[in-house]
């Protein structure tokens, strides 16, 4: 399984709640039509983060069963009743950055509130053995690792629920990012 992540923010003087309503009735629609491959797809309200210049912003998880099934998640995001909200939310976005994670371990169920540790390791490590011993402490935690580099993201997402803490392996460097689904969005 694959996650296409999508980071973005609207310009300053953009209507939020305006902001969001698109973005809702984008991945109602997206989940509706359900391209082929594709699993879920959430949009969370994120804390702010490197790669959008240290501003708030939101973050697009597309779930898919494979690199197959992005060609389809593309084609379908910007044609038929995917088309107008994808647009309308395209036209307020002042920034955005995407990222390919391959899931590493854990449920994959992207969760409506959650902290995702943004991880990356020393370099010259294995990197299994310490994530293997993230996820013995903490059950339900869900790693992805980054496939390709693609944007400014960490290596590694470990999303735990709500204000779970993990010990971070020691000598790598991380990052905590609080996230909220935004309410109304298809699970």
């Amino acid at each position: 399984m694959l996650a296409y992540v999508f980071w973005h923010r609207p310009y300053a003087n953009a209507d939020r709640k305006g902001y969001e309503e698109w973005l809702r009735h984008f991945q109602s629609e997206l989940t509706r039509e359900k391209p082929p491959g594709l699993i879920s797809a959430a949009s969370f309200r994120i804390e702010a983060v490197p790669w959008l210049d240290d501003q708030p912003g939101y973050e697009d998880w597309y779930c898919v069963q494979g690199s197959w099934a992005l060609d389809p998640l593309n084609a379908f995001a910007v044609a038929g009743q995917a088309k107008a909200p994808h647009d309308g939310a395209a036209a307020q976005m002042d920034q955005g950055h995407g990222g390919l994670f391959a899931h590493a371990g854990g449920d994959a169920v992207l969760s409506d509130r959650s902290s995702v540790y943004w991880l990356t390791r020393p370099r010259g490590i294995q990197w299994q053995p310490p994530l293997d011993a993230v996820r013995a402490q903490c059950p339900q935690a869900n790693v992805w690792r980054r496939q390709m580099v693609l944007g400014a993201a960490a290596e590694f997402a470990v999303e735990v629920p709500d204000d779970t803490e993990i010990e971070v392996p020691p000598g790598w460097q991380a990052r905590r990012v609080q996230r909220r689904r935004l309410s109304g969005a298809p699970q």
